[in-house]
C-alpha cells in the first residue's frame, strides 16, 4: 500500500496562511517593481507568480519549506525587491525588502510552528562565534554615529546588517540534509542562469531586458571587449558572486554521491568559471589559484592513491587545460590592460588612510565615506573618481573602507567575521562526513577568495545581493557546526 501524507485541517490552514503571506509580499513587490518595465518582463514575472501560487497551494509543510528555500537562494542573484528611502549614493542607498529576506521570515514562521507542534529541544540553535562576530560589527556601527556626518546613512546600513544577520541565522538553523541540499541546489541553479545571462551580454554587448531583477541596460566595456554584469549589475560585483560560489560548486561535485546532483554541480562549476571569465575581473581571477586548489587538496588528496581516481581526474584536467589555453590570449590582454580603475587604487588607498589617521577609533560613520571622502582627504587622491552630484567615490579596498568608516574598533569586529568563519570551518572540517566536509571547504574557500579580492575592490558590502551571499555562506558553515554538535549530544 502506497503511503500518502495527510495533513490535519489546522496545519492546512497554517500552510495556506504562510503561502498567502509569501505570495502577497511578492505580489506587492512585483506591483511596485514592474510598473517601470516593458511588457516581456511583466509577462515573465506574472508567469512565475502564477506558478508559485499553484505550487504553494498544493504543498505540504515539507514541500513549502523546499520551495521557500529555493526562492531564498534564487533571490540572491535575482534580487526582486522594493527599495525604500532610496537615494543616489555610493554605498547603501536604501532599505531593500526583497524575496530572499521575505523567504527568511517565512522560514522563521515555519520553524516556529514546527517547534510549537513538536515541543522538543530549543527553538533555534546557533554557533556562538558565528553569531557574536556580526553582532559586534553591528555594535561598532552604532559607535560610528559619534563622528557621522549623516546619521541617516548609518541607519540605512545598520538596517541592512540586521537583515543580513536574520538571513545568516535562519540558514544556520537548517537541520536536515534535505534542507541544505535544496539551498545548495538553488545556488547552483542561480550560477547556471547567471552565466547564461552574462555570456549573452559578453558576446552581444546588449542586455536581455531583465532590469526588474537587477540587470543593467548597458554592460561596462573596455574598448576591445564587453564586460558582463548579469543581473548583479556591475562586472566586478558579479565576479564576487562567482568567486564565492565556484569553490562551493566544485566541492559539492566531489562530495555528492547522487548522479543527478553531480551533474548539476559539474554544470554549475563549469558555468561559474565561464561567468567569471565574462566579467573580465582581474581581482576575481587571482583568487582561482587559491580557492580551487584548496578545495581539491581537502576533497581529493586521499583518493590520489587510487588508480580509478586518476582515470576520472585526468580527462577533467585535460579539458581544463584546453579551455585555459583557449582563453589565455584574452586573459593576457586583460591583465596587461591599464585603466583608470587600476591606476586609482594606490591614490584612493592613501586618501582613505589619511582619514583613518584623523578618526582612528570610531571612524567617520558607517556608510558615510563617500559623503566625506573629499572633505577629510589630505592627499587629493579621492578626486580620481566622481559620481552624480560630484560626490567622491569609495576606496577600492574593503578593509580600508571599513576602517575609515568605523575606525579600529569596527575593523577589528569586521575582521572577526572572517576569522570566526575560517576558525569554525576548519575546526569541524575533518570531524564531519565527506558531504558536510564539501560544504565546509567550499564555503570557506569562497570566503577566502573574497578575502583576497577585498584588498583591491570594495567587496561584498557594495551591494545587497553579494552581501546576502556572503552571510549565507557563513550561515551554512554554522549549520554544519551546529548539526555536528547536536548529533554528538544526542549520542551521549
Amino acid at each position: 500500500m502506497q503511503y500518502r501524507e495527510t495533513i490535519p485541517p489546522v496545519e492546512k490552514a497554517y500552510l495556506k496562511a504562510i503561502a498567502a503571506i509569501l505570495l502577497g509580499s511578492v505580489a506587492v513587490i512585483l506591483a511596485v517593481s514592474l510598473a517601470q518595465y516593458e511588457m516581456k518582463s511583466l509577462f515573465v514575472a506574472s508567469f512565475v507568480l502564477v506558478g508559485t501560487i499553484f505550487v504553494s497551494y498544493f504543498s505540504t509543510e515539507r514541500g513549502l519549506t523546499r520551495w521557500v528555500l529555493l526562492f531564498l537562494g534564487l533571490g540572491i542573484p535575482f534580487n526582486l525587491d522594493i527599495n525604500l528611502f532610496y537615494r543616489v549614493y555610493v554605498g547603501v542607498t536604501s532599505v531593500d525588502i526583497g524575496m530572499t529576506l521575505i523567504c527568511a521570515v517565512i522560514l522563521y514562521a515555519v520553524f516556529f510552528y514546527q517547534h510549537v507542534r513538536e515541543g522538543e529541544g530549543p527553538l533555534f540553535r546557533y554557533n556562538k562565534l558565528l553569531v557574536w562576530a556580526p553582532l559586534l560589527y553591528i555594535a561598532a556601527g552604532f559607535l560610528s554615529f559619534y563622528n557621522a556626518s549623516s546619521p541617516a546613512l548609518v541607519v540605512l546600513e545598520l538596517v541592512r546588517l540586521v537583515m543580513l544577520f536574520l538571513i545568516l541565522f535562519i540558514i544556520m538553523n537548517l537541520r536536515k540534509r534535505e534542507q541544505l541540499t535544496t539551498f545548495l541546489v538553488s545556488l547552483a541553479i542561480g550560477v547556471i542562469l547567471e552565466t547564461v545571462i552574462a555570456y549573452y551580454q559578453f558576446k552581444t554587448g546588449r542586455a536581455l531586458g531583465l532590469g526588474v531583477v537587477g540587470e543593467k541596460l548597458a554592460p561596462i566595456g573596455l574598448g576591445y571587449l564587453t564586460r558582463a554584469g548579469g543581473t548583479i549589475g556591475h562586472p566586478n560585483i558579479m565576479a564576487y558572486y562567482f568567486e564565492m560560489l565556484v569553490p562551493l560548486m566544485l566541492a559539492m561535485l566531489m562530495a555528492e554521491e547522487r548522479g543527478w546532483l553531480k551533474g548539476l554541480y559539474l554544470a554549475a562549476t563549469m558555468a561559474g568559471l565561464v561567468g567569471m571569465y565574462t566579467t573580465q575581473s582581474r581581482g576575481s581571477w587571482i583568487t582561482i589559484p587559491l580557492s580551487l586548489p584548496l578545495v581539491f587538496i581537502v576533497m581529493y588528496s586521499r583518493r590520489l592513491r587510487q588508480a580509478r581516481s586518476w582515470m576520472l581526474l585526468a580527462p577533467g584536467l585535460l579539458i581544463g587545460l584546453l579551455l585555459f589555453l583557449l582563453v589565455l590570449p584574452t586573459i593576457q590582454r586583460r591583465l596587461s590592460f591599464e585603466d583608470v580603475a587600476a591606476r586609482s587604487r594606490i591614490p584612493l588607498n592613501r586618501a582613505a588612510f589619511s582619514i583613518v589617521k584623523q578618526f582612528p577609533v570610531t571612524g567617520v560613520g558607517l556608510n558615510n565615506l563617500a559623503r566625506v571622502f573629499r572633505t577629510y582627504d589630505t592627499t587629493g587622491g579621492s578626486a580620481v573618481f566622481s559620481t552624480e552630484g560630484d560626490v567622491a567615490h569609495i576606496v577600492h579596498n574593503v578593509y580600508l573602507w571599513v576602517w575609515a568608516e568605523t575606525g579600529t574598533i569596527g575593523l577589528a569586529a569586521f575582521a572577526g567575521i572572517f576569522i570566526s568563519a575560517f576558525y569554525v570551518g576548519f575546526k569541524y572540517l575533518f570531524k564531519v562526513d565527506i558531504w558536510q566536509r564539501g560544504i565546509l571547504i567550499g564555503a570557506v574557500s569562497g570566503l577566502m577568495a573574497h578575502t583576497v579580492h577585498g584588498f583591491v575592490d570594495p567587496g561584498f558590502r557594495i551591494l545587497m545581493s553579494t552581501s546576502m551571499l556572503f552571510y549565507s555562506l557563513i550561515g551554512i558553515i554554522g549549520a554544519i557546526a551546529v548539526n555536528y554538535g547536536n548529533n554528538n549530544n544526542n549520542k551521549k
